[in-house]
């Protein structure tokens, strides 16, 4: 069974999670904060009495009540509590599937965090979604019935060290895949933003096809003008409808990319951060060091040392004035 979360430097929330699964889920009705910390599990957060603030990376989401935030895996992030409720969370090893090329691309394509806004969202596809949750919730806390928050008492140690039933495990992994197989399909629409303006939308399949051509190539030597080629646009147009699609300049965008599987690869103690730094396609350590600090405040080593199994550092001071 995995460590419990730290809440902040003096305390920790030890939840009863269930034994013998790589999965964990409860409902958290404390009004706390979780200091910065990461893991290899995909963490779903879905806040159902009252919302969240959650930095990922250095992006920040504000995370309204049935809002869905998928944190990708290995990403480090900080959660700020604003006021009490329940909210539920999903927290799924995904190390022994990301091997799966589609999967490892969608977690590319999402990092460092999916937003899912219900008011935004179309119906249809949020219910879909939703739906699955909900047949995940039941299948961990064994409900039959539809789920309900009513359901699920205070006392969590109705679920104390108990097992799933057989194969309980493996269905929900089933049904989490389709999750993040929506996800990924639907990818465009959740990133889409007010200034990516309706005439642009005709470049968007292009656009998406780029992006998964950087999330298969990135560690390579790929320029501006490769990518302008294979997108099918001049130069200085395509720089300027990708930073509109991306929100972001191309250059920006595959450094991301080349960190966020950097950050993935640190949670393998056995490779140096110099060899890290090359197969994440950096030019030199010293190039890799420097530029993973600015993205997440914390050289490499250091960062090492957050992976909630080790012991959390306290406040990130990368992010205190952005309040």
């Amino acid at each position: 069974m995995k460590s419990p979360l730290v809440l902040n430097s003096n305390a920790k929330e030890k939840i009863n999670h269930k034994i013998n699964t790589n999965l964990r889920m409860f409902i958290n009705r404390l009004h706390s904060d979780f200091p910065p910390h990461w893991h290899t599990d995909v963490e779903i957060i879905w806040p159902k009495g009252a919302p969240y603030k959650v930095i990922c990376g250095n992006q920040i989401y504000h995370v309204d009540i049935d809002d869905i935030l998928v944190i990708c895996p290995a990403v480090l992030h900080e959660i700020f509590s604003p006021s009490p409720g329940d909210r539920i969370y999903i927290q799924a090893d995904f190390s022994g599937i990301i091997s799966l090329r589609e999967i490892d691309k969608a977690f590319r394509l999402m990092s460092p965090a999916l937003h899912i806004r219900k008011k935004t969202c179309p119906k249809d596809l949020y219910d879909k979604l939703c739906d699955h949750l909900n047949q995940i919730m039941q299948l961990y806390f064994g409900h039959a019935t539809h789920f309900h928050m009513s359901e699920i008492p205070d006392d969590d140690s109705i679920i104390a060290f108990t097992e799933l039933e057989p194969y309980g495990e493996l269905e929900i992994y089933s049904i989490l895949i389709q999750f993040i197989s929506l996800c990924g399909k639907n990818i465009d629409l959740f990133r889409k933003t007010d200034s990516y303006s309706t005439n642009s939308l005709k470049n968007s399949i292009a656009l998406s096809n780029i992006c998964s051509y950087i999330s298969e190539h990135f560690t390579q030597d790929l320029s501006l003008e490769k990518a302008a080629a294979f997108a099918g646009f001049s130069k200085y147009h395509f720089e300027r409808i990708f930073n509109e699609y991306t929100g972001m300049t191309f250059y920006q965008y595959l450094q991301q990319m080349r960190i966020n599987y950097a950050q993935m690869l640190l949670s393998n103690p056995e490779l140096s951060v110099t060899d890290i730094a090359y197969q994440s396609g950096f030019a030199s350590g010293t190039a890799f060091t420097r530029a993973f600090k600015k993205s997440t405040g914390y050289p490499p080593s250091q960062y090492r040392m957050l992976n909630e199994v080790k012991h959390p550092l306290n406040a990130n001071p990368h992010f205190e004035n952005l309040f």
